[in-house]
């Protein structure tokens, strides 16, 4: 029996629940393999769906290189963060951002859902910022500020903050 020395899992479009469930199988094949390649090219999706497949990226035993394609967006960056080394090509649209939602017009808001809404939305937006304080080593604090702006980040402040490690030169 052979061992593959190096897995190659794809979150290419939308981060959804079959993704993240694609996402585990590959993960599930590569159980062995002593190294992952994590491509990704995403304008992000599901924050649920990030988090489990940022979570079974994690608990790989190998190690984990995410390359960037032209969009690390949103809940891409979560997924992204669960990579050992991370590089962008120069072109790369890279976007941390808060959570947000809407409400269903069909439904009646009152006041406490409005709230309740909010905390929900505060909590998500303080795990995600936890999780790339935490592998970035980028200050709290300033990826909070960074985020709320809602504006793609540039390629420069994430190499100074640790969001990625490289930046690839153009072809």
């Amino acid at each position: 029996m052979s061992l593959v020395e190096m897995a190659e899992i794809r979150i290419i479009g939308e981060i959804d629940d079959a993704m993240a469930l694609n996402a585990h199988d590959q993960l599930e094949a590569a159980r062995l393999c002593p190294a992952i390649n994590l491509l990704i090219d995403s304008e992000g999706g599901d924050y649920a769906a990030a988090v489990r497949i940022y979570r079974a990226i994690r608990w790989h035993p190998g190690t984990k290189r995410a390359k960037l394609g032209k969009r690390c967006m949103s809940a891409g960056v979560l997924v992204a963060m669960a990579c050992d080394h991370r590089v962008a090509p120069a072109d790369c649209q890279f976007l941390m951002h808060l959570t947000a939602d809407r409400p269903d017009h069909r439904e009646r808001w009152t006041i406490y859902r409005h709230l309740e809404a909010m905390r929900h939305l505060r909590n998500h937006d303080c795990e995600y910022l936890n999780v790339i304080a935490d592998r970035s080593g980028a200050d709290l604090a300033e990826l909070a500020i960074e985020a709320a702006k809602d504006e793609p980040q540039s390629l420069e402040w994430c190499l100074q903050h640790g969001l990625i490690h490289e930046i690839e030169a153009a072809t």
